[in-house]
């Protein structure tokens, strides 16, 4: 029997692995990975974002608190959540992951941080 190997695509030419069981982007770039969490492999990300009511999730390795000027140009990006801005999920060139609209309450900051937008409900777990 062949050993298995990392499924790697190109991902829009900026490389993905792929997990043998189900397909799901187990990280971006090339990784020796073989399997995503779920099916046994190890955590491959720093960050998981859950959106409450369709339990969307969201993983990655950087994020920015990224606070706007009034006409929704960038002001400024802080490490620390801060009511008015959005979070960014792996920026990384003008491109990102995932953007949330601003932040409008801070509702929880225990086991993790669970926040407010202004059309959304999140949960920000940290690794």
């Amino acid at each position: 029997m062949a050993e298995k190997k990392p499924i790697h695509k190109f991902n829009g030419g900026r490389g993905a692995t792929l997990c043998h069981e189900c397909n799901k982007i187990i990280s971006e770039g090339m990784i020796e990975e073989l399997y995503c969490e779920e099916h046994g492999g190890k955590r491959t990300y720093k960050y998981k974002l859950i959106r409450e009511g369709d339990d969307k999730q969201i993983t990655g390795n950087k994020i920015l608190w990224v606070e706007w000027n009034e006409d929704g140009t960038y002001k400024q990006h802080s490490e620390i959540p801060t009511i008015g801005a959005s979070l960014v999920v792996d920026p990384h060139y003008g491109n990102y992951k995932w953007l949330t609209t601003t932040v409008t309450d801070i509702l929880d900051q225990g086991e993790y941080i669970k926040f407010g937008t202004k059309n959304s409900v999140y949960k920000l777990y940290i690794y």
